[in-house]
């Protein structure tokens, strides 16, 4: 795909990264089957790897491009639980590549970043989420759009970086 992208429009500017799954998320940390663990982490880890290195080597060659990868304050170290096991260590790992992405990326004029949406009222979320689609949406736009010089290396939301 990234091939067919390259020659009918010369490659992409911004890449979202916002796959993801969440599996036995009340299970506890040691009852959760290996198929669950490595489902989650081959959706919401693998997925974003194999895209980027399909993808940005061109946005690297232009000298451009926005990379936001959707994230979770689930994922988040600073205040991780118990809460959904699978599902938030896959998202410290996408926390993870995001650095190594943006320090691969330094001085390129590609900035990479990380966004967490809130709890939103998507399939995964539910109808009892407290934020629609476009509040979800917001931060990873403007981590999209950010003029030269814009952050890259960060963990955002609402539109303020947070803790990893």
């Amino acid at each position: 795909m990234a091939q067919v992208v390259e020659e009918r429009f010369g490659g992409i500017d911004v890449l979202v990264n916002n796959a993801a799954i969440l599996l036995a998320e009340n299970a506890g940390v040691l009852d959760i089957a290996g198929d669950d663990f490595r489902a989650t982490f081959e959706t919401n880890v693998l997925g974003a790897i194999v895209v980027s290195q399909a993808f940005v080597p061109s946005m690297i060659k232009r000298r451009y491009g926005r990379i936001v990868n959707v994230s979770s304050t689930a994922g988040q170290l600073a205040s991780m639980d118990t809460y959904a096991p699978a599902y938030s260590i896959s998202k410290t790992a996408l926390n993870a590549f995001s650095r190594q992405l943006a320090a691969s990326c330094e001085g390129t004029g590609v900035l990479v970043n990380a966004a967490s949406p809130g709890w939103v009222r998507t399939d995964m979320g539910g109808e009892s989420a407290p934020r629609a689609v476009e509040e979800g949406a917001d931060t990873i736009v403007w981590l999209a759009t950010p003029p030269p010089g814009g952050p890259s290396g960060g963990f955002f939301s609402d539109r303020r970086q947070i803790e990893w």
